[in-house]
């Protein structure tokens, strides 16, 4: 009889604390909706352009993207809006041939990043890059911070740029 009390008992101890567990969890799952429920959507990042072109990415010939560099990073809403660039950070990936220890050729990309103010390159980037772009090169132009005519800030898009002959 002593057996049969307590497998009653253990049996209402794991029935109560099951549903103490489920309601707990309930309880968080609530919690989750309503954070959910105050978040803000994302807002889209504004178009970028390399130059006064209308190219935000892929594939480009060395002399193209060296003439649109010099130009600067626009950008525009999809309405057409002009909004100005105010800064970005510019990536340069140089695949440059290396000998390993033995002598053996081996292909590695060198980078250089640095934060621009404004919409154009730094004095050392637009002397530099053009003279040692070339074809293979990877230019990546991130974190771009741009203005509305209102005055009001926003992320502009990543641009990514593989160099052509």
């Amino acid at each position: 009889m002593n057996k049969y009390v307590s497998r009653i008992a253990l049996t209402v101890f794991c029935m109560a604390a099951t549903a103490s567990l489920v309601a707990q969890s309930q309880k968080k799952e609530e919690a989750k909706a309503e954070d959910k429920s105050k978040m803000k959507p994302k807002a889209k990042p504004i178009p970028t352009y390399l130059g006064n072109s209308d190219l935000s990415s892929g594939m480009i010939s060395k002399e193209l993207f060296d003439s649109l560099l010099m130009q600067g990073v626009t950008s525009k809403d999809s309405a057409g809006r002009p909004y100005k660039v105010a800064n970005f950070l510019f990536t340069y990936g140089e695949r440059n041939l290396y000998e390993d220890s033995i002598g053996n050729p081996m292909i590695l990309v060198d980078y250089l990043s640095e934060f621009c103010n404004g919409d154009t390159l730094t004095t050392f980037l637009k002397k530099n890059v053009p003279e040692r772009s070339k074809a293979g090169d990877t230019v990546i132009f991130d974190q771009i911070t741009v203005v509305s005519p209102e005055g009001k800030g926003a992320s502009g898009k990543f641009m990514k740029f593989v160099l052509t002959k």
